[in-house]
């Protein structure tokens, strides 16, 4: 339900569904990079910082088409390698806290009974969405980042 008029708009929403759509955390989303946008292969490279891995994700056409859209009016100007930048200044890049504020300035924007979620709870629903579709507990685990089938189980 963000309007998406303003960059700060176009960068929470962007920001809000790769977390919802692929399951990433928040200071993987605040480590995005530029670079890592396969544009011809259509991938994100994704630095996952809590198991020490790289991950490469394809990425669907809706997601290409919003990074496209987020880079034309939603990215301020900087030569940061950074995806995602603080709107104000002084411009640099955002910081996993201030992805985590995202979610929760929007959450209570929604007007939804959110009271105890997180912006885990993204995370906790992509995984749901794949294990009712069928994914296998290891493929999850996988893309999630976790290092044993306990922390997915869970």
């Amino acid at each position: 339900s963000i309007r998406r008029r303003s960059p700060r708009d176009w960068r929470d929403y962007v920001v809000l569904h790769l977390m919802a759509h692929y399951g990433l955390r928040p200071c993987e989303v605040a480590a995005l990079r530029l670079d890592g946008v396969d544009w011809q292969a259509a991938t994100l490279t994704v630095d996952q910082r809590k198991t020490r891995s790289t991950l490469v994700l394809p990425l669907a056409a809706q997601t290409l088409e919003l990074l496209r859209r987020y880079l034309e009016v939603g990215r301020a100007d900087s030569d940061l390698p950074q995806l995602f930048l603080r709107i104000r200044s002084p411009i640099r890049a955002m910081n996993h806290h201030g992805i985590i504020e995202i979610f929760q300035y929007r959450a209570g924007q929604s007007g939804l009974p959110l009271a105890g979620v997180s912006s885990y709870s993204l995370r906790h629903a992509f995984a749901m969405r794949l294990l009712r579709r069928g994914v296998g507990i290891k493929a999850i685990g996988d893309l999630l980042g976790h290092r044993s089938l306990e922390a997915t189980c869970a």
